[in-house]
């Protein structure tokens, strides 16, 4: 009789779940069953076909300690393209075939669980024989739930409480743990919450994997460094020492391709590895096949039976050393791009540093402007904050790189549900703010804060004046989205932008410490009549992030050092709408200048500029 065809026989098919029941454990590891059966295939699959540990040595390890009897629990704390999705993979499948029990795979949201099973986990189980059979199609099984003889794999998103509290597993996977909310609801922390759901099990497992985020409140690092802290070392050819790759040792040779002023494009010819015990070299093919194995440096933790593991990109096959170097390049001076490298590339926490800008100084600092809008300004926009009885703003010119210039900083009173107020506001659209060279700029992009007693006016007044290219914002609620992104239209048409305002702070408090003029520096005018008086100064230094705890976890929250915030938030609400749009600067210098730079490449994933944009504010 055929396999199918016991499967159309009831009798026959119970007999065979309960057999399954009964049969001891298999010693066969996870990378052995996964050399054996595994298939790769679903949306995205790099190399499809039959799965090669040898591809990425370094995985074996780490998926064998899943089928280890004397480990718990597992945590990887990965760069972006390590394989760390197709290792939870291979240890559901030899779960499901050799030792199976009731499972939850938690990931950050619901959608997540569900992209995660139609282009990942459900294409793999059809394509691979071992597994095929053993997957119930019906009795209860949906996108959510696969079941088979003697358990069920369940997926859920970090805030469904629900998910998390209700029936016991045995095997938890919790993959990118740095991207659960802070509390599951009001019910507190999800990892907390699902680990308790394995408490009835002396023989769980908890599978955790994350790439890193901040170094304070990393969940992923925290379990890196309370477990066997494993690094992957590779053998110098030179010395026969084993060593960790680290970007400290990579030694890359650039060439600038493009300059602009201080702007540079580079291109990365060579990078090799030097080893930090002989200074020997190796190429990058020759670190990625030469002998190596895992070293730990906190070997007790096992004993605990909780092992820890860290990659970074140089040992990912999947990586290239010269891209890499490059996105350093890219990154460097720029503090938001700096932090993804170190957590997307690296597989390293970021560390925030406190601000020690003092208002006192970047007063002193000021300087004299040749005219209203000085030299180097290309694009002028304007922030807005709205108060119970007044509005704040700040006029911004920026340059290139991020360099940017107060132009104006301003009250206009009254409340933002009043007719003069809004007179006020069609001056400050319309003024013509004078250069140097006899021409004039006006206002490119405002962004006004939609929050406050008046909402509705604000969006309302925003949608009859949107041909000036006035938008109503709002701050995100969430940490990990972009600075700038465009919200679905609200009703009547009226276009929103959310603010990562987060980020933006974190931006300009850098900016700020900056001495030197040059890229992200921030130049201010020595003429009071501009209003950058002491008191704007205090206002923009007036919030740093600290440290709290929150609902039993800590996280970062933004507190006041000074009592007035506005000069930072009408700042912040200036640079994201010159960062949000996609504006092409070579071709305002030939408006404004009668220049021709050279053309470089624009940063992806910035919103389209709206049409029209670059022909707004230039006065021949």
């Amino acid at each position: 009789m055929t396999l199918n065809a016991s499967r159309t026989d009831p009798i026959l098919a119970l007999g065979r779940q309960t057999l399954e029941l009964f049969r001891p454990p298999s010693d066969e590891s996870v990378s052995q069953w996964a050399d054996k059966y595994r298939i790769i295939v679903g949306k995205g699959a790099p190399e499809p076909g039959p799965w090669r540990t040898d591809r990425a040595p370094y995985q074996r390890e780490i998926m064998d300690s899943f089928s280890d009897r004397e480990i718990h629990d597992v945590a990887v704390m990965s760069c972006a393209q390590a394989g760390k999705t197709d290792m939870i993979l291979n240890m559901m499948f030899r779960m499901i075939d050799l030792d199976p029990g009731p499972s939850l795979l938690v990931m950050p949201a619901e959608d997540d669980t569900d992209n995660y099973s139609k282009e990942r986990l459900t294409p793999t189980l059809e394509a691979t024989p071992k597994l095929r059979d053993k997957i119930f199609s019906g009795n209860g099984s949906t996108i959510r739930q696969k079941n088979f003889p003697g358990g069920f794999i369940s997926m859920t998103g970090a805030m469904s409480p629900g998910g998390l509290k209700s029936r016991p597993i045995r095997y938890l996977f919790m993959d990118e743990v740095d991207g659960y909310p802070a509390s599951a609801g009001v019910e507190g922390d999800p990892v907390s919450l699902a680990q308790k759901r394995t408490q009835n099990f002396f023989n769980a497992k908890r599978v955790y994997t994350s790439t890193p985020t901040i170094k304070q409140t990393s969940r992923i690092y925290k379990l890196f460094m309370r477990g066997t802290r494993e690094e992957w070392e590779i053998q110098c050819k030179h010395c026969g020492e084993y060593s960790q790759v680290l970007f400290d040792d990579i030694r890359f040779v650039k060439n600038v391709t493009a300059e602009d002023g201080m702007q540079k494009e580079y291109e990365v010819t060579s990078a090799v590895w030097r080893c930090p015990r002989c200074h020997g070299l190796m190429e990058e093919h020759e670190v990625k096949r030469a002998p190596a194995k895992w070293v730990a440096y906190n070997p007790k933790a096992r004993e605990r039976g909780l092992r820890s593991f860290h990659l970074n990109v140089f040992l990912s096959p999947w990586s290239n050393w010269k891209a890499v170097c490059k996105k350093f390049l890219d990154s460097k001076d720029d503090p938001e791009m700096l932090k993804t490298f170190y957590n997307l590339e690296l597989g390293l926490p970021f560390e925030y540093k406190e601000t020690t800008t003092v208002p006192e100084v970047m007063y002193m600092r000021r300087e004299h402007y040749n005219a209203e809008v000085p030299n180097g300004v290309l694009v002028i926009t304007i922030g807005i904050d709205t108060q119970g009885n007044r509005l704040e703003y700040e006029v911004k010119g920026w340059g290139r790189n991020d360099e940017s210039w107060g132009i104006q900083y301003g009250v206009i009173p009254g409340r933002a549900d009043e007719d003069e107020v809004w007179e006020g506001v069609d001056a400050l659209l319309n003024r013509e703010w004078k250069m140097e060279n006899g021409k004039s700029l006006r206002a490119a992009v405002t962004f006004i804060d939609s929050g406050g007693n008046y909402p509705d006016d604000v969006k309302e007044q925003c949608y009859k004046r949107r041909s000036r290219y006035i938008f109503p914002i709002a701050g995100a609620t969430k940490d990990d989205v972009p600075l700038v992104h465009h919200s679905k239209s609200t009703r009547g048409g009226i276009n929103m932008f959310m603010l990562n305002v987060s980020v933006g702070k974190e931006a300009i408090l850098y900016n700020a410490s900056i001495e030197t003029p040059g890229p992200r520096y921030m130049h201010y005018p020595d003429n009071e009549e501009a209003g950058y008086d002491e008191y704007y100064f205090k206002g923009l230094i007036s919030e740093q992030r600290k440290l709290v705890m929150k609902r039993g976890k800590y996280v970062y929250e933004w507190k006041k050092i000074y009592e007035r915030n506005e000069p930072l938030d009408v700042c912040n609400y200036a640079r994201c709408a010159f960062k949000g749009f996609k504006i092409d600067l070579d071709a305002w210098e030939e408006r404004l200048y009668g220049k021709k730079k050279i053309k470089l490449a624009d940063p992806p994933g910035k919103p389209r500029r709206p049409k029209g944009l670059l022909s707004k504010g230039v006065e021949v």
